[in-house]
């Protein structure tokens, strides 16, 4: 965890307060300042912080899923996208790659966080502008190496909305004719999708199972890695990881190999990654020692 992880947490638990209505922003605030300041300190993991503060706060602020109502309306908005995303990787050259591209394209939608859209509706008006930035780091073909000759691929899935432009790769990751797992919370947490928030999404024609990351966490729950779904993950020939949180968590373990597919938007999670910030970017990393 680094330093400037604290007033992102900090301006993303006042975002959480105002979008549950009421007054308790101070309060919230003054929450996960308290525990910000008990928790965080050299070596600790920032998913495991940020998963305590967002435990305390959703219990403070009487709600299971602060973020319902945006939830929804970033499906609605990626799935008024698709139709023109999908044209653009039928017509591609590289499918794969430009499958990819448009699910990291929907990585934007992160509410809370100075660098993410807070507005579903702005993802609707910047999707050419950010399809046309294309991958700022891009290892595709490698991936493309691994895959054909893989039996198993588990799709770590991120946030609403995206969710919806995730159908994109799950379609060309088929192709490979591997076993393909894509995996949701089990728990709402932030904006993460659940069995519940991807009903109706066609999903379950896509891939061969749908399973749950157990518990309420932020990214995965390290705890977990210890039991079945860590089995799950280490049986894979290949993990396919959305968003920040998934490398926050998984890059504290030996799993991989793992591809990231996500937007740089934030300093501390690039510096991480060896990447630029406000990339869009698929970055492989095929081993990982245990810290």
């Amino acid at each position: 965890m680094d330093p400037q992880c604290v007033p992102c947490l900090i301006r993303r638990v006042l975002f959480e307060a105002e979008e549950a209505g009421g007054d308790r922003s101070v309060e919230a605030v003054c929450n996960a300042s308290r525990t910000l300041g008990r928790l965080f300190g050299p070596g600790v993991c920032s998913a495991t912080v940020a998963t305590q503060v967002h435990r305390e706060i959703y219990s403070l602020l009487g709600t299971k899923d602060p973020y319902a109502r945006l939830k929804k309306k970033s499906n609605q908005v990626a799935l008024g996208i698709f139709p023109e995303a999908e044209g653009f990787v039928r017509r591609s050259r590289n499918s794969l790659r430009d499958a990819f591209l448009c699910a990291v394209v929907g990585n934007v939608l992160d509410f809370g966080i100075s660098t993410g859209y807070d507005d579903p509706t702005k993802l609707r008006l910047e999707f050419k502008n950010l399809v046309r930035e294309g991958l700022g780091h891009d290892d595709t073909e490698r991936i493309k190496k691994i895959m054909k000759e893989s039996d198993r691929v588990v799709y770590l899935a991120d946030n609403c909305g995206e969710i919806v432009l995730d159908r994109l790769v799950l379609r060309e990751i088929k192709k490979f004719d591997v076993d393909l797992t894509m995996v949701v919370k089990e728990e709402p947490i932030l904006t993460d999708a659940t069995m519940k928030d991807i009903k109706g999404l066609g999903i379950e024609k896509l891939v061969g199972h749908i399973a749950e990351a157990p518990g309420f966490a932020v990214g995965i729950d390290l705890g977990s890695i210890k039991g079945r779904f860590g089995r799950l993950l280490r049986d894979a020939d290949m993990i396919i990881a959305k968003g920040m949180a998934n490398f926050e968590s998984l890059s504290e373990t030996d799993i991989a190999p793992v591809a990231y597919l996500l937007r740089t938007k934030c300093e501390p999670v690039s510096r991480a990654m060896g990447l630029r910030k406000d990339i869009n970017a698929v970055k492989l990393f095929t081993r990982r020692n245990r810290r």
